[in-house]
């Protein structure tokens, strides 16, 4: 994988201290090599595809501080996809993929 860039609108900061609790756990993730933004937009640069822990603690970062987490979609692989992206039933499905196929009316 070539680097690869997420884009996320950031969270809302309730102190100074909230807002380095946030950056230093994004950059406490091993695939994460540089994290930018403009605006209200942040930029997270990974050095390399993120491993099963560094998927789950950016999805946890991201479900945590209320950040919206369909970007983490493009980090889908046929090695991470029976875990992340086809367990319909985890937490963070819906927020990263959408909803799943409506439900049948009885």
């Amino acid at each position: 994988m070539r680097r690869k860039e997420l884009i996320f609108r950031g969270p809302t900061y309730y102190s100074a201290g909230d807002e380095k609790a946030f950056f230093d756990w994004l950059y406490s993730i091993p695939a994460v090599e540089k994290v930018g933004g403009h605006s209200w937009d942040v930029s997270v640069i990974l050095k390399r595809q993120p491993s099963k822990s560094d998927l789950r603690e950016l999805i946890a970062l991201l479900f945590r501080y209320r950040v919206e987490m369909k970007s983490l979609a493009a980090l889908k692989t046929k090695r991470n996809a029976a875990w992340f992206a086809e367990n319909k039933e985890a937490f963070w499905y819906a927020h990263v993929f959408g909803q799943s196929k409506a439900k049948k009316s009885n």
